[in-house]
């Protein structure tokens, strides 16, 4: 074991960290990786392991495909690459390389980590697309393959950024206690919880007046798996169709994610599910001007965790006026 370990027979000399720190999704960086392992199963490839197959691209049907020609040769590829506006990227004299693996690693040492990751990820939507036609007969245009690369990558990268801002603000500490709203003002917690098992996303929400005083509440749940910041998101867009429905217009949301509240103050867009239900949320806002959304911590969004948490005990959709059992401890020492 101590000799294959330390044997050089599988290690291929490269620029493997430039891959690791492309700025892309982790499945677009892995992809990167099989294409410069030479674990792609392209047609060539399985030639090479004898299986038998038909050789031919099959998405133009015209060339043998191996991994210079899925992703660079091919015409769907390379009009794909001008739709992404990497163009410039796939003619560059210093990546003509005669091996996909060579190419990439070129890329890695001469371009940004931004660039290199927005190439991983057109690489990864080719891939997907050859994938498409040859199991489905389902294929795109080029013009859509390279948009999609392109929003795809924009809306990750502008996640990441927001994700990694959060975290390096430090200072900011934020309520660590809840806090009741001014005189005139309602406060709506709001928060998603994800049960193990059930495939569930479930939100809690509830509404309190400037004395502490549980108003309205409302739980829901929906049998489907989304992200954390997904969920948050849609949490917070139904508390604020709760407000409407119940006439409240003076109302100040608090969520525990940071990655949301500044998603909506710098006004990202995408295509992304994510940043569309933020648009929906911005949208909502022009529409209330006395709409605000605030930041806490976890320790101050106790009321709306618990409940989305309960929501799973209880029917899909359940509106309430008297304090639940599970939060009536924690709105009692809140009032305080």
């Amino acid at each position: 074991m101590r000799y294959i370990i330390g044997s050089d027979k599988y290690h291929v000399v490269g620029n493997w960290n430039g891959i690791w720190k492309a700025q892309a999704s982790h499945k677009a960086r892995h992809l990167l990786w099989r294409l410069c392992r030479g674990c792609l199963p392209t047609r060539y490839r399985l030639l090479e392991r004898r299986v038998k197959c038909n050789l031919n691209c099959p998405v133009c049907d015209e060339e043998i495909e191996d991994e210079i020609h899925i992703f660079f040769m091919c015409a769907v590829a390379r009009d794909s690459w001008c739709a992404a506006g990497l163009s410039s990227v796939l003619h560059n004299d210093a990546y003509q390389q005669s091996n996909a693996m060579d190419r990439i690693f070129a890329m890695c040492s001469n371009e940004s980590s931004d660039i290199v990751g927005r190439v991983a990820m057109l690489l990864w939507c080719i891939w997907q697309n050859r994938n498409d036609k040859l199991w489905n007969d389902n294929v795109q245009t080029p013009r859509q393959i390279g948009r999609y690369a392109f929003d795809a990558w924009s809306d990750w990268y502008s996640v990441h950024k927001l994700q990694s801002n959060s975290e390096s603000r430090t200072t900011e500490a934020g309520l660590v206690r809840w806090e009741k709203p001014a005189l005139g003002w309602v406060k709506c917690n709001v928060d998603v919880a994800f049960v193990p098992g059930s495939g569930r996303t479930s939100v809690g929400l509830c509404f309190r007046n400037n004395r502490g005083q549980v108003m309205a509440g409302l739980t829901q749940w929906q049998q489907t798996v989304m992200s954390s910041v997904e969920g948050e998101t849609w949490a917070l867009l139904l508390a604020m169709e709760e407000a409407r429905h119940r006439g409240l217009d003076r109302v100040q949301f608090e969520s525990d994610s940071k990655v949301l509240v500044d998603a909506i103050y710098m006004k990202r867009r995408g295509n992304s599910e994510f940043l569309s239900i933020v648009h929906d949320i911005i949208s909502f806002m022009s529409s209330f001007l006395n709409f605000e959304v605030k930041f806490v911590r976890r320790q101050a969004n106790s009321v709306a965790h618990t409940l989305a948490r309960a929501a799973n005990s209880w029917s899909s959709f359940h509106r309430f006026e008297n304090i639940p059992l599970c939060i009536e401890h924690l709105v009692v020492n809140e009032m305080q």
